[in-house]
């Protein structure tokens, strides 16, 4: 998620947590019990316009 995105969540107020990684039941488990760290985002945006627009796998490590 890029800084403008973020902005768009900040503006309705709603919060962001990126760089989160694992099986989605440990997440969701860490978030309700409020012990999700987030940290540097996982994906880096694509080239030239659109960002991601046509960019169709990311650039982390696949488990």
């Amino acid at each position: 998620m890029g800084t403008r995105a973020q902005g768009f969540f900040d503006e309705l107020g709603i919060e962001t947590i990126m760089g989160v990684d694992g099986k989605l039941d440990e997440v969701i488990e860490k978030l309700e019990k409020d012990m999700l760290v987030g940290g540097e985002s996982l994906c880096a945006p694509g080239a030239g316009k659109g960002y991601g627009v046509e960019k169709t796998e990311c650039d982390h490590a696949h488990e």
